[in-house]
């Protein structure tokens, strides 16, 4: 065995670069570790680093405009797809929503009928046009419109109350608003009674001058997922309106509001008591 075999090894510290024996983790100098990366690999590694971090950087950029131009393609698809959406569900209302005119001359009453006899011919107007909107509520079920079956059609005056006077009724009105239901199916209650009508809504309009009619079908806001996107308010024809666009329909106009039981007696009275002054 030779002398330098028992000699520490001979090390050069990465730091401070003098060379030395010994048999200790640091360096006698500067107290650095022998087994530390020098300055020149120190260096390298943050340079390494600096262009890794810069790669990751230029591609989180670049994923970033791709994600943003991808989420702004989906944006102008969605809003074209909605847009082309409710454009097809505008016309298809206002398809649904048109006004349908006829008349029935036939059931006139004379000249000088008496007001038992017009209120049976305004009457038997009003059940013409019932059987009418029921033709065309069934016509609408055969081309997929609508939902089916339709029994019959009702028309009913606009007025939500218990003793609210249909127009046919009341000689002074000469034209009649009605609010009309296709009906589907009854609803019976509790005491096997019919207590409403289900089915598609409808309103009507009768001139009870010259006993021509127009209806149309009064289709609610359309939409997706329960969500509303498109409103068409009724053409006037459809209720003889004159008043202005009020909501989702027009405000009446004088003469165009339905009479009450106790209105109607009350007008029959002044009525009688002016023919009785004259």
């Amino acid at each position: 065995m030779s002398d330098d075999d028992d000699l520490p090894p001979l090390r050069t510290c990465p730091r401070c670069g003098r060379e030395g024996r010994t048999r200790y983790e640091r360096c006698p100098h500067c107290q650095a570790s022998y087994f530390a990366r020098s300055r020149a690999q120190q260096r390298r590694r943050i340079a390494v680093g600096a262009g890794v971090l810069a790669v990751v950087a230029a591609g989180l950029v670049v994923a970033s405009v791709f994600a943003f131009s991808d989420r702004d393609s989906r944006e102008r698809t969605e809003n074209a797809r909605s847009a082309r959406v409710i454009r097809d569900l505008r016309a298809k209302m206002v398809r649904e929503q048109a006004p349908h005119h006829d008349a029935a001359p036939q059931l006139r009453p004379p000249a000088g009928a008496t007001a038992a006899q017009q209120l049976a011919a305004r009457h038997r107007l009003l059940l013409a046009v019932d059987d009418r909107i029921t033709a065309d509520a069934r016509a609408r079920v055969k081309a997929g419109e609508l939902d089916g079956p339709v029994l019959s059609t009702f028309c009913g005056p606009i007025l939500k109350a218990r003793d609210a006077v249909p127009d046919d009724r009341v000689l002074t009105k000469s034209i009649g608003r009605y609010d009309c239901v296709a009906i589907k199916d009854h609803v019976i209650g509790a005491d096997n009674k019919k207590v409403a009508e289900l089915g598609n809504p409808f309103v009507a309009a009768l001139n009870f001058k010259t006993y021509t009619y127009t209806w149309c079908r009064n289709t609610p806001a359309q939409g997706e997922a329960g969500v509303a996107l498109v409103f068409v308010r009724l053409d006037r024809a459809c209720l003889a309106a004159h008043g202005r666009a009020l909501g989702s329909g027009y405000a009446e106009a004088p003469g165009e509001q339905n009479l009450t039981e106790s209105e109607l007696a009350a007008q029959q009275v002044t009525t009688t008591t002016s023919a009785a002054k004259n």
